[in-house]
């Protein structure tokens, strides 16, 4: 499913890498505190108890239902529908459904995608639907929680995080609810890396970290949100690819 950010493209390299460096045998599970589209996390069910968090209570719920075979895959979904299911109370899976994987570019509710085809034969629904059913099988002994990072209080897990990046050219806006924007505090994130990095194996997808922090790994990678070869690169300001990293903080283990 679209999503902003997400790691649908790159997160089963993501999980090898993490499988390799820290088995499941060495640690209590595996926990995602920025869990998203899941796109880390569908490729780490398979060997290790899973924790998935996020504080979007629409994604959340989302999930649950998917997991449990609640969720009813919407089988239409035009512009009036995607408007009517924006205003609806939160949390909703269906409003999940629709604000990010019908949206453009995954971003939530940010414009009705099948608006956006330039002729092209795509089909957003289709692709969301699909991508639930994919995700379906693979998330049924995962622990869902609507939850803010910082309310985790892990001991002794494997830990990635995927937090909104931080800004370059302009501040960027991170939703922590469905009514509203706000910037992502990063000095107080660096800070509950460095507390968690003493007890567990953190690993951080940033393109840039303090200086206590370690480059452990990297991958070049599209992050446009257009996939098209036609519009991919059209603004100046768009390079053809952008490396995606991981992060530890100095003291792991991991650099011993």
């Amino acid at each position: 499913m679209k999503y902003l950010g997400g790691k649908n493209n790159i997160g089963k390299y993501i999980a090898e890498f993490l499988k390799q460096q820290v088995p499941s045998d060495k640690v209590k599970g595996y926990l995602e505190p920025f869990c998203g589209s899941l796109g880390v996390t569908v490729h780490m069910t398979d060997e290790y108890k899973v924790k998935a968090g996020d504080s979007h209570p629409d994604l959340i719920q989302l999930w649950k239902e998917v997991q449990s075979g609640e969720f009813k895959i919407p089988r239409t979904m035009s512009e009036k529908r995607w408007l009517k299911i924006k205003d609806m109370k939160s949390p909703s899976a269906l409003k999940a459904f629709a604000g990010f994987g019908c949206s453009f570019a995954g971003k939530f509710f940010g414009g009705y995608a099948q608006k956006y085809t330039n002729g092209k034969n795509e089909n957003f629904l289709r692709a969301a639907q699909n991508s639930i059913k994919k995700i379906q099988p693979k998330i049924q002994n995962v622990t869902f929680k609507c939850i803010d990072y910082k309310r985790w209080r892990p001991h002794g897990y494997l830990i990635y995080c995927d937090p909104p990046y931080a800004a370059v050219n302009f501040e960027i806006k991170y939703r922590k609810t469905t009514k509203k924007y706000d910037t992502f505090n990063q000095k107080e994130f660096w800070n509950t890396m460095r507390k968690w990095s003493k007890d567990n194996y953190v690993f951080i997808s940033e393109v840039k970290a303090p200086p206590d922090f370690v480059n452990i790994w990297s991958k070049s990678v599209y992050r446009s949100a257009s996939q098209s070869s036609k519009t991919r690169y059209k603004s100046k300001h768009t390079k053809k690819y952008n490396t995606e990293k991981l992060f530890v903080h100095k003291s792991s283990t991991l650099l011993k």
